[in-house]
């Protein structure tokens, strides 16, 4: 941080707020009583989904990009991004009339590139992950004289991303705790700084995905080591190394951090679609995934920060798929049939009086434990009665058939 640059205080975070407060949406705050049902604890879901770009980043690109000079505004403005970051930024710089260079690493998910493209800015893609578009912006910004807007690691964007938990504090004053998905840290930096400092007896706590806790690790004081192959299905928090500015706030004003397995968020983005009925993205459901996994976290009434809604329509539909598998609510199933006309169409008939559907099913005469007079089948099913999948067996075995549940390991 340099002499020139502001201190992230109260007081400008307030003043930043007053600024972008025209231009932005003050996201709805609400309590879940569903989720709260399900998870046994006070549930309150802070909305950032439901800003124009479907995330908190408008907030602080929106601050930096008030924040220029006519002379930066005229040279434009180059960013690195997986996705959020770019949409709010290329989205609030056409609205000024200020030319954006975006630059997204090629796993950057469709939708998200698609969305940033609907602003016009000039999209780069270059690097594989996040951390590897960063030398390759710097270069152009060298060259063309353009001010890099980082997503994170920048005292005004910090400010911005504070103006969250001022709104938070006047949404629901008696607030006790506030968990927020952390990438970066510019989004847990500026809400902690804001709280802490009217409320200071507000428990802050940040969750990371496993795949990607270098904030987390550093945090706790342990050791961390990325994989170059590893993908998240929370890409917008998949970050590898803290921020140099953001991490010395995140340590004065964090009270603990988490982290979640993938299929813990995967779970949590489908209760948000399953219950709340709207898309979130994986960063985005990391803080619902975090009071699942850590239920003592939760103490009192508890904000999950949503902080994004854009994910890949593709990546919803897998997930879903999935959700339903682990859950068991879509199930698979092995019959032994004996090969004569009729004895499919009785267990395909005796399987529908169990009010079970059979999404799939597959006639193996050729593999498996097939012989000459009896053949193999497979039946995916989706469980739509009160049955489990051992309650299914039991009731198509009293009918006379032989089934079998191949995934259940035995010794």
């Amino acid at each position: 941080m340099s002499n020139s640059d502001p201190t992230v205080d109260l007081k400008f975070i307030r003043h930043v707020r007053d600024q972008i407060s025209p231009h932005i949406v003050q996201t709805p705050l609400y309590r879940s009583t569903t989720l709260s049902d399900v998870l046994q604890r006070d549930i309150f879901l802070k909305l950032e989904n439901f800003q124009f770009t479907s995330s908190f980043k408008e907030r602080g690109a929106l601050a930096k990009l008030n924040s220029l000079t006519k002379e930066q505004r005229e040279k434009g403005v180059i960013a690195m991004s997986a996705g959020n970051h770019a949409q709010a930024l290329a989205y609030h710089a056409s609205r000024m009339g200020i030319r954006a260079t975006i630059v997204m690493p090629r796993t950057t998910p469709v939708a998200k590139i698609d969305k940033t493209r609907h602003f016009r800015p000039e999209i780069v893609l270059h690097g594989v992950t996040f951390d590897e578009t960063i030398e390759y912006v710097e270069d152009r910004r060298d060259s063309e004289g353009s001010t890099l807007i980082h997503p994170f690691d920048d005292v005004t964007v910090i400010a911005g991303q504070g103006s969250t938990g001022l709104e938070i504090l006047e949404q629901l004053r008696e607030v006790d705790t506030i968990v927020v998905p952390v990438g970066g840290g510019g989004l847990i930096s500026g809400i902690g700084l804001a709280v802490k400092s009217l409320k200071p007896s507000v428990r802050v706590i940040g969750v990371q995905s496993a795949h990607y806790c270098p904030v987390y690790a550093k945090f706790k004081q342990e050791a961390w080591r990325s994989e170059r192959s590893q993908l998240s299905i929370a890409e917008g928090i998949a970050v590898k190394r803290p921020g140099k500015l953001t991490m010395p706030i995140l340590e004065s004003v964090v009270d603990d951090m988490v982290v979640v397995s993938e299929s813990a968020i995967e779970t949590a983005m489908f209760r948000f679609l399953d219950i709340e009925k709207f898309v979130v993205e994986g960063a985005g459901a990391a803080s619902l995934a975090a009071v699942d996994a850590f239920p003592d976290i939760a103490q009192g009434k508890t904000v999950c920060v949503v902080s994004g809604g854009n994910v890949d329509p593709a990546v919803v539909a897998d997930i879903i798929q999935r959700t339903l598998v682990r859950t068991e609510r879509i199930v698979r199933l092995h019959s032994t049939v004996q090969d004569i006309p009729g004895s499919l169409s009785k267990l395909t008939n005796d399987v529908s009086t169990t009010d079970s559907n059979i999404v799939d099913i597959y006639h193996r005469r050729s593999f498996g434990s097939s012989t000459l007079d009896a053949t193999v089948v497979e039946l995916i099913v989706q469980l739509r009665g009160e049955d489990d999948k051992a309650t299914l067996i039991k009731k198509l075995r009293e009918l006379g058939h032989s089934v079998t549940d191949p995934d259940q390991v035995t010794n």
